[in-house]
């Protein structure tokens, strides 16, 4: 069981599912109906945890003259749950946890701009088992609504085409055989 599933049997569902909203976009502001339908939690509910999370400073509120807007706060309390509940952390790490086991792959990378929804990945190897790779793919957009594109690449290839500066952006290297 992830980290996420057991949090939401110890805690509030419905809270965790707010707090999840706020963290996986932490630059949006939502009203509270917008967040009561994007988490499928009652209006009722929804702002009776807002209250709650607004006092323990972990949303802020900011009212309008007819609105109320609500943001994540940037401190030390929201740092420490986007290490648990940041969903584009999960996804990636559960995608490398599982691309191990494919022993054509000996290099992932993540190349350019990553956000909450989406990432691209670099695979580098012989012969890599594209079926595989994709049903991957395929159960993390399902289990997380993360997608994941995959280009798989020849170490060779790689290194022409970095040469010529095709991927001159950033990268990192997630795994490395």
């Amino acid at each position: 069981m992830d980290s996420i599933k057991l949090m939401e049997k110890l805690f509030d569902t419905k809270i965790i599912k707010i707090l999840k909203l706020f963290i996986n976009n932490e630059s949006e502001k939502y009203y509270l109906r917008e967040i009561a339908k994007l988490t499928e939690t009652s209006p009722a509910s929804t702002y009776r945890i807002l209250n709650k999370l607004v006092e323990l400073k972990i949303i802020s509120l900011h009212k309008n003259k007819t609105s109320k807007l609500y943001t994540l706060e940037s401190n030390k309390n929201t740092d420490f749950f986007k290490t648990i509940l940041r969903t584009e952390k999960h996804a990636i790490d559960l995608f490398i946890q599982k691309a191990k086991k494919i022993e054509e792959i000996k290099t992932i990378l993540i190349h350019g701009r990553q956000d909450s929804k989406r990432a691209n990945l670099l695979l580098i190897g012989e012969n890599i088992p594209q079926g595989d790779v994709k049903r991957i793919t395929a159960d993390i957009k399902e289990k997380y609504d993360f997608t994941i594109t995959t280009l798989q690449l020849q170490r060779e290839q790689f290194e022409q085409m970095s040469a010529m500066g095709l991927y001159s952006g950033k990268k990192k290297v997630l795994f490395n055989r």
